[in-house]
C-alpha cells in the first residue's frame, strides 16, 4: 500500500515571480558507522542555514504507513555548529536557537529500534534497517528536516566512508533533488547486486536469494514501468525498486511494497513466486501517477480516499498487465476472481467508508476493503462508458488534465463532474457503495466478448480458528468455533499454528491442511475450511473457444486499447 507525501506549499517559480530568490541549499551527508566490521548506525550531517528570527524548529520522524513512533530510530542529535539545541515537548520536534540566519550543522544517528533482521509478521519493514551487512532507509522514517522550509527547496545528497566491497543505490542521487524528495526517499547499502536498464533507465537494488534470476526480474520490472510510462505518455526517467527479504517461519509467503515517487521499495519472503511480485511491482508502480497525477486525496483524511487510491490502482494494474502482453485474459480472471471471492464473503464487505477510515490500520478485512471497493466499482463504470463508446481511461486522464489547473481538490471531489462530461453518473454510486457500504454485484455482460461473471451461492471459506486472533497471539491458535469443521477434526485453543501444508486460502472447496504444535508435538490437522451458510460469489469466467478477433477484442476489453 502507498503511503503519501505532504503536498508542495510553494513552487520556485512563484518565488521568482515574486522577486524572491531562490531557497538556500540544504545538504544532507550520510556516513556508516561500523564496529568491528559490522554496521550499527547511519550517521546524517545536516547543514543549512537558520530562520532569520533566530530560532529554527527541526522535524523528526512520527507516524507513516502504519508505523508510530518512527523517532525512536533517530539517536543522539546534536548541533555540531552554529547554534544550541533544545528539546520541546514533541518528540517529533527540536528546536535550535542561533543568531539571525546563521550556517547551521546538525548530526544525527539513525539506528534500528527493534530486534534482528526484519520479518514477515512484523509486516513490511517501513522503519530503519540497520544491519550488520547492509542498510534501508525510506525517508518518512529517517529523515530529520528543518521546518518551514519549502517543499521545493533544492537538497544534496552524499554518501561518504562505504566500506570496500559495499554497493549504494537511492533516489537521492539523481541531480535536481528538492526537500519534498527527501521525505519520499529510498536508500540501501551494503552487499546489494545493482542492475541497471538504459532505455528505462530503472535500477534495481537487490540481496538474498530468490527462485528467479536476478536479470529476469531486472527486465521483469523494466518492462512493467515502461508500460505504465506508456499509458500516461511519460518518457524514460531515473527509476529505482529495491528488493529485501523479510525472515519467515517455513510456509509462510509475504508479499508487499510501497510506492515512494520515482522509486519503489519490495519486502518478500525468500519463497516469493514471480506473479505475486510482477502484480504487487505493477500495483506500487501505479502510484506514481495515480493518485498523486489525478488530484491525490484528502489532506484532512487520506484513508476516506483509498476506494479511489487503491481501488483505481488495482483496476489499472489488471489493465496494465492486459495490455502490454503480461498477462493474459485467463491470468487477468485469475486475479480479478480473487478479489471477487474476498470480497464477496469479507464480514466487513457493507461496511460503511467511515468504518474503513476508523479501522484501516487496524483491520486486515477493513484494510482490503477499500482496494476490492474501487476495483469493482472502476469496473463497473469501465462497462458503462464501452457502451457507450469510451472506457474509462477517458475519465482518469481528464482527472489528470483538471488536476493541472486545480491544485488543492482531491480526486474523489472532482469525479462526478469530470465523470459527467463522459455520461456517467457516478454520484449515486459513490454516496450507496462507498458511503453507505451498500453490497456490488457486476452485471453477467460486464466483460462482454470475454466471457461471462457467473453468480453462484457457495460455502463461505472459514479456517475454523479467528487467524486475527490467532497472529495477535504469538501463531497461539484462537477462537476455534466448535461448530466448525476445524473443532471436529481435533484443532483446539492453545495450540501452536507452524505452518500450512495444504489448501488455498479464500477456497472452501479445497481441503486445508494445517501443522500445528499440541504440547510437545508436532499433528496435522487435515479438513474442509467451510463455515456456516452460503453466500453469493461472482465469478469470471472467460471463454476456452476465444481465438483469433473475439481474444482481440477481449485483450481491448480488459485492456482498454
Amino acid at each position: 500500500m502507498r503511503a503519501f507525501v505532504r503536498a508542495v506549499a510553494i513552487g520556485v517559480a512563484a518565488l521568482f515571480c515574486m522577486g524572491q530568490s531562490a531557497p538556500e541549499r540544504i545538504d544532507y551527508t550520510l556516513t556508516p558507522v561500523l564496529n568491528g566490521g559490522a554496521l550499527e548506525a547511519l550517521q546524517y550531517d545536516l547543514r543549512f542555514r537558520g530562520d532569520a528570527d533566530g530560532e529554527t524548529a527541526l522535524r523528526l520522524p512520527g507516524s507513516w504507513g502504519g508505523q508510530n513512533e518512527l523517532w525512536r530510530s533517530i539517536d543522539a542529535i546534536e548541533v555540531v555548529s552554529g547554534g544550541e539545541l533544545r528539546a520541546t515537548e514533541s518528540p517529533t520536534e527540536r528546536s535550535i536557537t542561533h543568531r539571525s540566519g546563521a550556517p547551521l550543522h546538525v548530526r544525527y544517528r539513525v539506528i534500528q529500534d527493534f530486534e534482528g533482521p526484519p520479518a514477515a509478521q512484523q509486516g513490511n519493514a517501513y522503519r530503519p534497517v540497520v544491519q550488520p551487512g547492509y542498510f534501508h532507509l525510506i525517508g518518512e522514517a529517517s529523515m530529520v528536516t528543518p521546518e518551514g522550509r519549502d517543499a521545493a527547496t533544492p537538497v544534496r545528497w552524499r554518501v561518504r566512508d562505504l566500506p570496500r566491497g559495499w554497493t549504494l543505490a537511492s533516489d537521492l542521487e539523481a541531480p535536481g533533488r528538492v526537500l519534498s524528495d527527501v521525505w519520499s526517499s529510498i536508500s540501501v547499502g551494503g552487499d546489494f547486486r545493482i542492475l541497471h536498464d538504459r532505455a528505462s533507465q530503472v535500477r534495481v537494488a537487490i540481496r538474498g536469494a530468490w527462485s528467479f534470476r536476478d536479470e529476469a526480474f531486472s527486465a521483469s520490472v523494466a518492462e512493467i514501468i515502461s508500460g505504465q510510462r506508456r499509458i500516461f505518455g511519460d518518457r524514460p526517467s531515473p527509476y529505482l525498486v529495491t528488493v529485501i527479504q523479510l525472515d519467515a517461519p517455513q510456509n509462510w509467503l509475504s508479499v508487499g511494497g510501497t510506492g515512494l515517487g520515482d522509486a519503489f521499495a519490495f519486502f518478500a519472503s525468500p519463497n516469493g513466486q514471480a506473479q505475486q511480485i510482477t502484480r504487487t511491482l505493477a500495483h506500487e508502480g501505479l502510484h506514481t501517477w495515480i493518485p498523486a497525477r489525478i488530484g491525490g486525496v484528502s489532506r484532512e483524511n487520506e484513508v476516506e480516499d483509498y476506494w479511489l487510491s487503491e481501488g483505481f490502482t488495482d483496476f489499472y494494474t489488471g489493465r496494465m498487465l492486459v495490455r502490454e502482453g503480461l498477462w493474459t485474459p485467463a491470468e487477468f480472471a485469475e486475479d480479478f476472481n480473487r478479489t471477487l471471492s474476498e470480497y464477496a464473503q469479507s464480514p466487513v464487505r457493507t461496511a460503511p467508508n467511515t468504518r474503513i477510515v476508523a479501522d484501516f490500520w487496524t483491520s486486515q478485512p477493513v484494510q482490503q476493503l477499500p482496494y476490492q471497493r474501487g476495483r469493482i466499482l472502476a469496473t463497473v463504470w469501465d462497462a458503462r462508458l464501452r457502451a457507450n463508446g469510451r472506457d474509462f481511461d477517458d475519465v482518469l486522464f481528464a482527472l489528470r488534465d483538471r488536476a493541472q489547473t486545480d491544485e488543492g481538490t482531491p480526486a474523489s471531489a472532482m469525479l462526478p463532474e469530470v465523470a459527467r462530461q463522459f455520461g456517467l453518473d457516478v454520484s449515486g454510486d459513490l454516496e450507496s457503495h462507498v458511503q453507505n457500504g451498500a453490497a456490488l454485484l457486476l452485471p453477467a455482460d460486464t466483460f462482454g466478448p470475454c466471457g461471462q461473471v457467473l453468480t453462484e451461492e457457495v460455502v463461505p471459506f472459514h479456517r475454523g480458528f479467528d487467524i486475527e486472533a490467532t497472529s495477535a497471539n504469538n501463531n497461539i491458535i484462537a477462537g476455534v468455533d466448535p461448530a466448525l469443521p476445524a473443532y471436529a477434526a481435533g484443532v483446539r485453543n492453545g495450540m501452536v499454528l507452524i505452518r500450512r501444508d495444504a489448501g488455498e486460502i479464500g477456497d472452501s472447496t479445497q481441503e486445508i491442511v494445517y501443522v500445528l504444535r499440541d504440547g510437545e508435538t508436532e499433528r496435522t490437522f487435515r479438513y474442509m475450511p467451510r463455515g456456516q451458510g452460503t453466500f453469493p460469489r461472482q465469478r469470471l469466467v472467460i471463454d476456452p473457444a476465444l481465438s483469433g478477433e473475439r481474444l482481440q477484442q477481449c485483450v481491448a476489453v480488459i485492456g482498454g486499447a
